[in-house]
This record gives structure tokens, sequence and C-alpha cells, in this order.
């Protein structure tokens, strides 16, 4: 409702007062609350998706809508000025709120490189406006699906953003930051992946999984419950559920963990010519859900769920590291960063051929779960015969 009546007030609130200076700017603008950038790599050609907010009157009551307004063109700035063509009024891009890019721009350098050095040049763009990469052969096909709550999908993405604590299988990547992530060395940057779910009888779009990129090229991909591992590595995990699976005399019991607080410190030790990467991670989770009637919430029960649920953790981490380092060589952990701020002098005789290193670092990993409580209920529901 919040983002109705800010964008409600932005196209009308000049017509309320007179003598506004910038009146006639605003009303020959079209609002883009969104886009999808895509590549025709045969005709060497950015096609550029806009989602532009309009009010409307509907029962009797005003409205915002979206509409999708296509244009091409040789970079991603004369695709926003052919838009014209279309719109008739130039595209007024100071509240938009998602940029999705397609594979195909994430593949290639010198596309993506044009696109975000525009972005960061054009004063109109918020910094923080966040950035995203599809996982659907096209980044157009997101802004096509359906909405849920909102009515319209930039906004819809927005607030699964706003969000990302409560699920932890996404990491939402400012343009500030994917771009902070290129110019350091010792960290690779990612993005957050978006693909097209069905939903009942809808196509919606839902946030899962990272991109990873080797400079400013996407190479690899981790799915969500993989982020949730990468999460706890940069210490980036805000909340979620760990579902750890506790053997029984009877059968295997899911017991789902609701993680309420998580730091993780991460430290490179230099010894005998040799790195070694040591992370910690210190999370306080409460037992949320048991499929079972046996008690693990007493003393020993909940001993035997904490100790499940640190080697699951640091062998889950140990495992996003292990993929990471062999199929697609790039530091998205910042490692390298690590390294530089601990060992200068090494980092200097190391960092032109850190990718070699990066391969071959040794990982030492060791998860502390402190189980606070159980929720509202001290035992699991017993159902009579």
């Amino acid at each position: 409702m919040k983002k109705i009546i800010f964008i409600f007030f932005i196209v009308f609130g000049t017509t309320l007062i007179s003598g506004c200076w910038n009146y006639g700017e605003i009303n020959d603008a079209a609002i883009a609350v969104g886009a999808a950038v895509d590549y025709d790599k045969q005709r060497d050609k950015i096609l550029l998706t806009a989602e532009i907010a309009y009010p409307m009157i509907e029962h009797g009551e005003t409205k915002i809508k979206s509409e999708m307004v296509k244009s091409e063109g040789k970079n991603l700035f004369e695709a926003i000025r052919n838009a014209i063509q279309v719109t008739g009024k130039k595209l007024s891009w100071a509240h938009a709120k998602v940029i999705i890019i397609s594979e195909e721009v994430a593949k290639n350098k010198d596309v993506l490189i044009g696109i975000i050095d525009f972005i960061k040049r054009d004063a109109e763009y918020r910094e923080n406006i966040s950035l995203i990469l599809s996982k659907e052969k096209t980044a157009s096909e997101i802004l096509k699906t359906d909405t849920l709550i909102q009515d319209i999908v930039s906004f819809q993405l927005e607030d699964i953003f706003e969000n990302e604590s409560g699920v932890g299988k996404y990491h939402v990547i400012s343009l500030w930051k994917f771009v902070d992530d290129l110019a350091t060395e010792g960290i690779s940057p990612t993005l957050p992946t978006v693909r097209v779910s069905d939903f009942r009888d809808k196509k919606i779009a839902e946030m899962y999984g990272t991109g990873i990129f080797k400079g400013v090229k996407k190479v690899g991909w981790l799915n969500g419950d993989e982020t949730k591992s990468f999460l706890f590595i940069i210490d980036e995990i805000k909340g979620g559920v760990i579902t750890v699976t506790q053997e029984t005399p009877e059968k295997p019991v899911k017991i789902a963990l609701e993680i309420f607080k998580n730091k993780t410190k991460s430290k490179p030790i230099y010894e005998n010519g040799e790195i070694t990467i040591k992370i910690n991670t210190k999370t306080i989770v409460n037992i949320n859900e048991l499929e079972n009637h046996i008690d693990f919430t007493n003393e020993e029960g909940s001993r035997l769920v904490k100790k499940k649920a640190e080697k699951d953790i640091e062998n889950k981490i140990k495992g996003v590291i292990k993929k990471v380092q062999k199929e697609y060589d790039s530091d998205i952990f910042g490692f390298g960063s690590m390294v530089e701020r601990e060992y200068p002098e090494l980092w200097k005789k190391i960092k032109d051929n850190w990718d070699q290193v990066f391969k071959d670092l040794k990982i030492e990993v060791k998860a502390e779960v402190d189980i606070r409580g159980s929720a509202l209920r001290s035992k699991s529901i017993k159902v009579g015969d």
C-alpha cells in the first residue's frame, strides 16, 4: 500500500502544486519501476523490457497498474531512449526497484560492463537498486509473471528482498555492492537468481539461489541450500530454517530449527608455507517442528540435535567451498581479501597466482549451535489411538 501511495503522489503530486519548478519534467516522464535486460547475440542488440507504473480508476478506486514497454538499441542508453517511440514520454528511473539481467548478458563481459557503467554514470538510478540474474532463457520472462500480493512484479520482487532474512536461500545484491566486489582484490561478485515457478494456476517469480561470477563473467550457480551455507560463510545468514534428520529406533525424524542469530568469524592462518582458512560459526536456534512424538526437547534429546546440527553445518560449509574451489575457481567468499588484511606482504607475493592458491586452500570449520527453546511447546504433539 505504501508503494502505491508513494507512486501516486509522484505522478499526481505536482498537479496539486502550482508553480513547481519541475512540473513539466515529471509530467513528461513515464515512471519505470523495474527493468529486464536481454541481449540478442546474433544482432548485437540490447533488448529492454521496462515495467511502467500508472494510475487508473477501477470500481471507483484509484489503483496503480503496470504495463511492459519493449525497445532495443546498440546499448542500454539507446534502448531506453528508443522507448520514447512507444511511450511518447521519457522513462524516469528514479524509483526503479530492480534490474534483471539474462544469462546471455551475464556471459558477455563487454555487454555487462556497458550496462553497469551506464547505470553507475546516470544520476537518475539509485545506488541501492537491486541486480538480479534470471535463470530463465530471458530476463523479460520474469516481468511477465503473475503477482500474488502486489499488482506490480517489481514491487513483488522488492517485497521478497525485504524478507530475505526469513529464508536464507538467496542474497540481495545492490548495484554498488556488485561494482565494489568487481573492483576489490581477493573477492569475486555474486548475484541472486530468480526463476519462474508454478503456484496453483499461476506462474510466479521465485527468488532462489546465487549466480557466481569470476571477474565480470558468470561462471556458475549455487542452489538455495548451497546459498544458505554460502551465507553462513560470509556472515550474512540472518534467519531461516535448518532441518536436521535424527535417527531413532523407529525411523529417521526430521527436526526444524529456526535460526534466530548467527555469528561467523573467519581467519586465515599461515604456517609452514601453507594457508589455512579457519571458519567458526555460532548459531542460536529454536526447535520449531518435530514430525515424531519422541521428545527431543529434554537435555539428552537437545544434545543429540545440537550435535547433528553442528555436524550438518560443518559438512555443508565444507561442501560448498569445495564445489566453488574445484568447479568454478572463483573466490566469492573473500578469502583473498582476508589474506591481504592479515598478511599484506604475503598477499603481494601470491595475489597474481591467487586462482591456483584458492583452489588448494585448506579449510577448517567449527560450528557451535545453541538451542534456546522449543517455541510455544515443550514437547511434540501426540496422536491418540
